[in-house]
């Protein structure tokens, strides 16, 4: 049976960016470390979530195991309160989609520094 944690890797092209990028939008780091000389960074909505991040250098990623390196996340938030969240992502200096209505849901994407897309649904 599976649990209810998830860790997602991200690989990006600078991880101290990475790190800053989402402890704007109010996540948490829990732990950063050098790993054969590269910086790995695990951060999350906060400390109890069931879903982490890893953040890792892809470059590193690339020398290590190279299948793997070029795999973009497809990561889906939730939010108790997606208005408010999305005004803020909009003062913040982040790419970000328009905020639309699907069926009974709004929704919304935004960018990350390395390009990846993330989602954010009403929960």
């Amino acid at each position: 049976m599976f649990s209810s944690k998830v860790q997602v890797s991200l690989f990006v092209d600078d991880v101290k960016k990475a790190i800053e990028f989402w402890q704007s939008l109010d996540f948490e780091l829990i732990d950063a470390q050098e790993t054969d000389g590269t910086l790995v960074a695990e951060i999350a909505p906060n400390k109890n979530a069931g879903t982490h991040f890893m953040i890792y250098d892809r470059n590193f990623i690339e020398k290590q195991s190279p299948e793997v390196a070029t795999n973009p996340p497809q990561v889906m938030f939730f939010s108790e309160n997606i208005i408010e969240l999305y005004k803020k992502m909009q003062a913040l200096p982040i790419e970000i989609g328009e905020l639309i209505q699907l069926e009974e849901t709004l929704v919304f994407n935004f960018i990350d520094p390395d390009g990846n897309f993330f989602a954010v649904s009403e929960s």
